[in-house]
C-alpha cells in the first residue's frame, strides 16, 4: 500500500466504525539507523502521542528490509520515539523492492525471514509486540508453511497472510484455503488478507481460510464503507446499504480538501486520481466515473465534476 495509505487516508478511513487497528506504509530500512524525521513522516500519529488516528484507532509502523541488525536498530529507534508495535512487510511484491532484497524476496529463504523477525523481537525485548505479513511464497507456495512458522519462532505475535504468491502480484484469486494450511501450521494468530471486496468475500475468507480477523488494503480504498458493514453484519446480521458514488465522491472530496492544505493543487490531483482509480476495482459505476474524469488537470475543475450536476441518486442516511 506504499503509496496511498498516509495519515490523512487513514483518517478518513477510520473515521467510519469497523478497523481495530491501521498499519503505515512501510519504512524502508537499508543498513542504517534511520532519523526520527523518517518516522515521523510516515507516522505523524507518533507526534500526537497515542499513535492512533484522530478517530482512537491505533497505527501500528511497519518496517520493510532484510539486514536483521538495521532492522533492529531501526525498531529500537521508533520505540523510543512511541511507536506501539513494529510491523514487517515481507509481502511487497513490488519488482524494485525485491531487487533490492526487500519484501516478498525474503520469502525464497525461511531463515533469512527468522532471522530478521529474530533480530526485531530481541531488540524490542518485549516492550512492544512484532508483527509480520507474508504471501504464500515467491514463485510458488511449496515454502508458504515455513515461511509462517520462521516467522513464529522468531518471535511475531500475529501474522498477516495474503493469499497469493509474489508472482502472482494481484491476480485474482486469492487462496484463502491456503491460508488456511499455514493458520493451522502455527499457534500465533493469523489474519487473512487478499481479494476481499464484498461481505460474500469476508465470509468465504473466514470460512476457508479459518481464521476469525481478516485486513482490508485496496478493497478499503475501494469501499471506505466496506469495513463499517462488515462490522455491523457481525454484530446484527443485517446489510447495510451498498456504497453510492456520491458516498465516495465525497470522500474524496475531503480528502483534497486537506490535502490542498500543505500540497500543490497539481499534486493533489494525482492523489485524488490515484484514490480514483483504486475505487474503480470492483465497481463498475466508480470506473465509469474514473474515465470521465481522468484526463482533468485543474482541481477545482475535477472535484466540481466528480458528482455530476445531472446525477439524482442520493446519499442514505
Amino acid at each position: 500500500m506504499e503509496g496511498v495509505i498516509d495519515a490523512l487516508t487513514r483518517d478518513l478511513l477510520t473515521q467510519q466504525a469497523g478497523f481495530d487497528w491501521a498499519v503505515t506504509e512501510f519504512v524502508r530500512v537499508v543498513d542504517a539507523r534511520l532519523p526520527p524525521r523518517v518516522f515521523y513522516k510516515h507516522c505523524p500519529e507518533l507526534s500526537a502521542g497515542s499513535v492512533a488516528t484522530p478517530s482512537g484507532v491505533p497505527v501500528h509502523l511497519q518496517l520493510l528490509g532484510s539486514d536483521p541488525v538495521a532492522l533492529a536498530s531501526n525498531a529500537q529507534q521508533a520505540l523510543s520515539l512511541g511507536a506501539i508495535s513494529i510491523d514487517l512487510n515481507f509481502g511487497c511484491p513490488a519488482k524494485l523492492v525485491n531487487r533490492h532484497d526487500g519484501g516478498a524476496s525474503l520469502l525464497r529463504q525461511p531463515d533469512r525471514v527468522y532471522r530478521a523477525v529474530k533480530a526485531v523481537a530481541e531488540a524490542l525485548d518485549g516492550e512492544i509486540p512484532v508483527t509480520a505479513k507474508i504471501r504464500l511464497g515467491f514463485s510458488d507456495r511449496r515454502l508458504a508453511v515455513a515461511c509462517a512458522q520462521a516467522t513464529e519462532a522468531g518471535g511475531a505475535a500475529q501474522l498477516v497472510v495474503h493469499g497469493r504468491t509474489r508472482d502472482e502480484g494481484y491476480r485474482p484469486p486469492a487462496h484463502w484455503e491456503w491460508i488456511g494450511k499455514v493458520r493451522h501450521q502455527v499457534s500465533i494468530p493469523v489474519v487473512a488478507n487478499g481479494d476481499i471486496w464484498t461481505l460474500e468475500d469476508y465470509w468465504k475468507a473466514r470460512t476457508l481460510s479459518d481464521c476469525e480477523d481478516v485486513m482490508l488494503g485496496r478493497s478499503a480504498l475501494s469501499d471506505p464503507w466496506l469495513a463499517a458493514r462488515i462490522r455491523h453484519w457481525q454484530r446484527t446480521g443485517e446489510r447495510l446499504p451498498d456504497t453510492t458514488w456520491t458516498m465516495r465522491a465525497n470522500v474524496l472530496k475531503r480528502y483534497a480538501d486537506l490535502q490542498r492544505r500543505q500540497l500543490p493543487d497539481r499534486v493533489v490531483v494525482s492523489l485524488v486520481k490515484q484514490w480514483l482509480a483504486q475505487m474503480r476495482q470492483g465497481n463498475s459505476e466508480a470506473n465509469q466515473h474514473f474515465h470521465r474524469l481522468k484526463r482533468l488537470t485543474d482541481l477545482d475543475t475535477l472535484l466540481n465534476n466528480l458528482i455530476p450536476s445531472t446525477s439524482l441518486c442520493c446519499e442514505p442516511a
